[in-house]
């Protein structure tokens, strides 16, 4: 691998002063890549000021080193300002690999970082390997998640954006010690769309519920159901995306290989025919139960134990029992 090249970076993406979860998750990936060819993990954190408490957590996680960039500009998220202050750290230390979570401003950021710098993106990956020269190794849903196309970026540095829920966050060690680095880019671009009022609304991040349930097409002329019966067990609820594709569910709670990764103990599945799109995003449950009407049906060969039956009669019957 060429020396000119080093180092395995993460965008450590924030709101306010918390670190988004999903930036821990690749971090604990990147942590496992770069132990495997022989590199250091660096995270990137950008922002107005305050944020080396935030880079000791960082640091706790698995990176070795941190670059800080502050200034006012950066306070809160924006397409310009992020991408040229980026930008410039990445041709100021020429990293080898660099990641970020998809959420959605992490794939804006990469998405600018690609076409800004002629860089290569390996965009919603849910696999990553690497070779033991540093060649990333990027896998990707295609054909609604029917198949997994490996993907390698010929630029450097190759970039990927992960799916939130892909990855395991490690368990934060408090005697972990890194370096935390302060860089000056320079004065950063003011942002074209300013800022008049933030509205912080509480969305339930399905993607780290221990027990949930799912509700697909199977139950559409009644939603509430299954809703309802999630509610009454106190588990998570989410859906397939034709049901959000209707808007009868919000596409924050839609479960598969272009929406969201849930890895659950318990997982109890209605209505659901088991496509492969959906299974990518279930896979990691380890334990499912499916309510189908159609013993055809591929959702009862994932399953460890599974029902045919009609959905509509069943789940008035747990919700008696449930009380």
């Amino acid at each position: 691998m060429s020396r000119e090249y080093r180092g395995v970076w993460v965008y450590i993406e924030r709101r306010g002063g918390e670190i988004v979860e999903s930036s821990l998750e690749v971090l604990g990936k990147a942590r496992e890549l770069s132990d495997k060819y022989g590199d250091s993990v660096v995270g990137v954190l950008l922002g107005s000021s305050g944020l080396e408490k935030l880079a000791e957590t960082v640091i706790q996680h698995g990176a070795d080193k941190i670059y800080l960039v502050e200034d006012p500009i950066l306070s809160e998220y924006s397409t310009i300002p992020y991408s040229e202050a980026l930008a410039r750290l990445i041709t100021m230390f020429k990293p080898n690999i660099l990641l970020y979570p998809a959420t959605r401003n992490g794939r804006d950021l990469a998405g600018r970082i690609s076409a800004k710098l002629s860089l290569g993106l390996s965009a919603n990956t849910v696999w990553l390997d690497v070779t033991n020269d540093g060649i990333l190794l990027a896998g990707v849903p295609g054909f609604g998640g029917n198949i997994m196309a490996v993907t390698k970026c010929l630029s450097k540095p190759q970039m990927a954006t992960v799916r939130p829920g892909a990855f395991v966050k490690l368990s934060p060690d408090p005697n972990r010690r890194g370096s935390i680095e302060k860089i000056d880019v320079g004065e950063l671009p003011k942002p074209r769309v300013n800022i008049i009022e933030s509205v912080k609304i509480e969305v339930e991040d399905i993607s780290k519920a221990e027990a949930i349930v799912i509700a697909g097409m199977g139950v559409r002329d009644n939603v509430e159901l299954a809703k309802k019966l999630a509610e009454k067990l106190g588990w998570a609820f989410g859906a397939t995306r034709p049901l959000s594709d209707e808007g009868l569910v919000p596409r924050d709670i839609f479960i598969g290989a272009t929406g969201k990764t849930v890895r659950p103990k318990i997982a109890l599945i209605v209505g659901v025919s088991g496509a492969a799109h959906f299974i990518s995003g279930v896979a990691g449950a380890e334990k499912i139960i499916s309510i189908n009407i159609d013993p055809e049906a591929p959702i009862h060969t994932y399953s460890d134990y599974s029902v045919v039956g009609d959905a509509y009669k069943i789940l008035p019957k747990i919700l008696e029992k449930v009380g």
